[in-house]
């Protein structure tokens, strides 16, 4: 029997990396990322293939966007693997829709992190994009500055939260089995106590008593973007910025 693994993440969370760290840990297990990215579909590219030559395109993003939930079912019906994970983000899909993919899964990693962080980092990345092909990972933004809008900083706040709040009661209105892996506090620890993390997380919810997963033990996964933990590093209007940080009683990270 196969089971699905979904990872419910936002960009700039840390989703990437955890991708990367099963797909490297876990022998066992197929890891795709963002199958529902409208622009690409970013599928294990083992699997690439496969999928492509089953749907006689290469265009899987489009077939994933018009057929998302026929699409997964193929992904995990063509995995040589028992075990199928993957990312999906609120842009992807509709709340329908991506309650339907909860529905299929066995089990859910909810990946957070301080929106403050996750609205700098995103800023960053998009600007990247004039000079870099992939700015979301493996890049250095160490004292790239971001210009703070507080405006758009609320509009795309509320939207975070409310994916959040409204996924966070779909998995406990289904009664689905979930893990919420806090970005700040799940990279304090080392790349062991993480695969450690997620291997007794799985085998509590999907593999059988008798069954043990199988880890291969690595030294790194991705490289930090952001080495600086001063402000100051990363925001122009910096005294602005902290204002309204201070009068909305918002935490930094530290």
């Amino acid at each position: 029997m196969k089971h699905l693994v979904t990872i419910i993440g936002h960009a700039r969370t840390g989703s990437n990396y955890l991708c990367k760290l099963i797909e490297e840990s876990f022998p066992d297990i197929v890891s795709h990322y963002e199958l529902f990215n409208k622009q690409e579909c970013h599928i294990n590219l083992n699997y690439k293939d496969k999928l492509e030559l089953h749907y006689n395109t290469d265009k899987l993003h489009s077939v994933a966007h018009e057929t998302p939930l026929e699409f997964l079912d193929t992904v995990i019906n063509l995995s040589d693997k028992n075990i199928v994970s993957h990312k999906i983000f609120p842009e992807h899909m509709t709340l329908d829709t991506a309650k339907k993919i909860v529905d299929k899964s066995k089990m859910i990693f909810v990946v957070k992190r301080n929106f403050i962080d996750v609205y700098i980092s995103k800023k960053r990345a998009i600007l990247m994009l004039e000079n870099h092909s992939n700015p979301w990972i493996n890049v250095d933004t160490t004292n790239l500055k971001i210009d703070f809008d507080r405006e758009e900083f609320i509009t795309q706040k509320n939207i975070y939260e409310e994916w959040y709040r409204i996924m966070t009661e779909c998995l406990i209105t289904r009664g689905k089995p979930y893990c919420v892996l806090y970005y700040d506090e799940f990279h304090q620890l080392s790349i062991e106590s993480q695969q450690e993390l997620i291997k007794e997380k799985l085998e509590t919810f999907i593999c059988d008593k008798t069954d043990d997963l199988t880890v291969t033990y690595v030294d790194s996964i991705l490289k930090k973007q952001d080495s600086s933990l001063d402000y100051k590093t990363k925001i122009n209007n910096h005294s602005e910025f902290m204002e309204f940080i201070c009068n909305r009683g918002l935490s930094l990270s530290t």
